[in-house]
């Protein structure tokens, strides 16, 4: 413990070279605690490194005689949390993003469709939409021909944006699956 206090002293008078063995003494800890807590292995590692260099900047709020090790559990526990929160909310962009690629992709086959109103495609897919449940064929209606927003469709039934956009999701592939059977047929 003296040892990490004299490093410590030696770091905020400005020894760098110091702070590289203060890092690591915990590194070892630091990246079996991370380990635990982190999904990702490469992000384990990131993690750690982030955890590290906010110490560095934020060492004059570790006060002597606190413990370290807990100090730096502290950080990377924040560390992590932030982390985490940011590839929900890349995830959830990404899905956003496949989603409105899909619903774009499929507006386009529609548009495409209706202008050559004697398609094979055409043909097929007024076949497979009959095919629906009524439920099913009316949120198709009202997202791709009364152009609703999902969240204006979603107030409308009572349900959640979320249910609109998965179950148009599901509807779509539905509907793709039956168009190239029959196209198949």
């Amino acid at each position: 413990m003296q040892a990490l206090e004299e490093l410590l002293r030696r770091v905020r008078d400005g020894d760098r070279d110091a702070y590289g063995d203060v890092v690591r003494l915990h590194q070892d800890m630091l990246l079996a605690y991370a380990a635990f807590r982190v999904p990702d292995p490469v992000l384990v590692d990131e993690v750690v490194q982030q955890t590290f260099i906010r110490a560095y900047e934020q060492l004059d709020g570790f006060r002597p005689g606190q413990d370290f090790g807990t100090w730096l559990r502290a950080i990377c526990k924040f560390m992590i949390l932030a982390e985490l929160k940011r590839l929900s909310r890349e995830r959830r962009n990404r899905e956003s993003y496949r989603e409105a690629l899909r619903a774009g992709l499929l507006d386009e086959a529609l548009a495409a469709a209706e202008s050559s109103p004697d398609s094979d495609a055409l043909s097929a897919l007024r076949r497979c939409l009959e095919k629906l449940q009524e439920t099913s064929r009316a949120l198709v209606v009202s997202r791709y021909q009364k152009a609703l927003k999902v969240d204006e469709i979603a107030r409308e039934l009572g349900q959640s944006a979320a249910w609109v956009a998965t179950t148009l999701f599901r509807i779509r592939g539905i509907l793709r699956a039956c168009v190239e059977q029959e196209a198949r047929a």
